[in-house]
């Protein structure tokens, strides 16, 4: 049996573990058969006692919703605590934000969500636009005003001086924030605070994007009698955080589903092992030449710079790498990829440009308890930054380059997703309102995107934008090789955002 616990002050019990919607891989994404298998899965999950199904518009290449809506074909509607997400840039008003709960509930039959979540907040200044008269949350708290959902949360990707204010604001049920063995150092406060305000607190990312289980000897010591393996102890380590309610783990195939399961089978956290699972995790790092995150570094450096942060990005370069990562399977690429991805995704710490401020003093060196070689670490960093394009200078050319002052008067971006939104919402930082009409297409019509229609491919030859971006990382050549030759014959010219050695701008 897999226990509940309250969320927060809501009312609402949730499994300590939910299952999330968008790891499941691109080949079963591609037709009826293939969903039908996504949805059996979620619904082995739930028979088995899981209550919470995280989804998102974008999730599973945007097909979450239908693979929910033939989950709830399997399963009673009440078995299921449903999430739906609306996110500053995508949804930017409250028309927006009421418009993708209403058009979530259309695809997936849902009838109402259990939880909505004001999804992705990177920033505190992202945070003040959302709930600013007329913006996304105030859309949100309609919905939830028409009994469309019935918690409000946060989803926090901000750094923790600004999600600290966010969670302070007391606006949200709710928040789910990011923990595991390497993030435990920031996130724990975070939790704490969320937890003694009232606030229910889910956990994403648990396992590190799976770096924990792929470097299951690295991190073998933070195993605790009668866990079975590293990514078990990792689950467990972040579900026994006091103030934990669930923890979201993705699923990719049935071997995931069964380690979650046997992770939260009739597992109770006792009363001390918060603390032991704390303790051992500490003792992982002991001998690995990983940064710990215990902070003196920040201290020592005479700028005040966020040495740890870099630190603790670096630290994804020495751990074993997936395979592929983001369509790429290039080794070296996939390392730096790893460290921008915590950077940026995990830290909002996007730099200015590829020039790292630091002084190379070798005071945050000599301050380094497991004596690390930091000024070196640091500049490496921002080579990887500058080799990649992840920098707001590099962001600003290639928009410049591409978009600015070319005379177009209806751009096409393609497809329509959050990743979308935040390419627009990078030109406005840049340049100011767009001077062109956005037209957003993808492979089939879909829900609205900044309040905007979402076209299909075969809308092309109708609409005829003087170009069209494809802003996808990930799918880029396939959107390529399915637009291409349609625009090819329309005399549309096709701009790629990305260029080889690329980084996303979206992690």
């Amino acid at each position: 049996m897999i226990a509940r616990r309250p969320l927060g002050q809501t009312g609402l019990l949730l499994s300590a573990v939910g299952v999330g919607t968008t790891r499941f891989p691109h080949s079963e994404l591609q037709d009826s058969a293939g969903l039908d298998r996504c949805a059996a899965l979620l619904a082995e999950a739930v028979r088995s006692g899981v209550n919470v199904v995280d989804q998102a518009f974008s999730y599973a290449e945007s097909r979450s919703g239908e693979i929910c809506a033939r989950l709830l074909r399997l399963v009673p509607r009440e078995d299921v605590c449903l999430a739906v997400k609306c996110n500053p840039d995508s949804d930017p008003t409250a028309a927006d934000a009421l418009r993708r709960v209403e058009s979530a509930l259309a695809e997936t039959g849902a009838r109402y969500f259990d939880l909505l979540y004001l999804w992705s907040v990177k920033s505190l200044a992202q945070f003040e636009r959302a709930v600013r008269p007329g913006g996304t949350f105030e859309g949100m708290r309609e919905a939830k005003r028409r009994g469309l959902a019935r918690c409000l949360l946060v989803s926090l990707h901000a750094p923790p001086q600004d999600a600290r204010v966010i969670l302070e604001s007391g606006l949200f049920e709710g928040a789910l924030l990011s923990c595991n063995l390497l993030s435990r150092r920031e996130s724990a406060p975070l939790i704490e605070l969320a937890a003694s305000r009232g606030m229910g607190v889910l956990i994403m990312n648990p396992l590190a994007g799976g770096l924990i289980p792929q470097n299951e000897a690295l991190f073998a010591s933070a195993r605790l009698p009668g866990d079975e393996s590293t990514a078990e102890a990792a689950l467990r380590f972040a579900s026994s955080r006091p103030g934990v309610t669930c923890v979201l783990a993705g699923i990719a195939c049935r071997r995931d589903w069964e380690q979650a399961k046997h992770a939260f089978s009739g597992w109770i956290p006792v009363p001390g092992e918060a603390e032991r699972r704390l303790r051992a995790a500490q003792g992982a790092f002991a001998a690995s030449g990983l940064c710990t995150g215990c902070g003196y570094c920040r201290d020592a450096c005479p700028l005040g710079l966020p040495v740890p942060e870099w630190m603790q990005s670096y630290n994804q370069k020495l751990l074993a790498q997936p395979p592929e990562l983001y369509g790429v399977t290039d080794p070296a690429q996939i390392a730096r990829l790893s460290v921008l991805g915590r950077l940026v995704h995990g830290f909002s710490l996007l730099p200015e440009t590829g020039t790292s401020p630091c002084l190379g003093c070798g005071k945050c060196a000599a301050a380094c308890t497991q004596h690390l070689p930091v000024p070196q670490r640091i500049a490496e960093l921002f080579r990887m930054a500058e080799e990649a394009g992840a920098t707001s200078q590099a962001h600003r050319e290639r928009l410049d380059a591409l978009l600015n002052g070319r005379g177009y008067a209806r751009v096409g971006f393609w497809p329509a997703s959050a990743a979308t939104s935040f390419v627009l919402s990078e030109y406005r930082r840049f340049f100011g309102e767009l001077p062109f009409e956005p037209i957003f297409f993808d492979s089939a019509p879909g829900p609205s995107l900044e309040g905007r229609p979402v076209y299909g491919k075969e809308d092309l030859a109708r609409l005829k934008p003087d170009c069209l971006c494809v802003t996808s990382f990930r799918f880029g050549g396939a959107i390529r090789r399915e637009a291409g030759p349609l625009c090819e014959l329309l005399h549309i010219p096709l701009v790629k955002l990305f260029q080889p050695g690329d980084a996303p701008w979206v992690f």
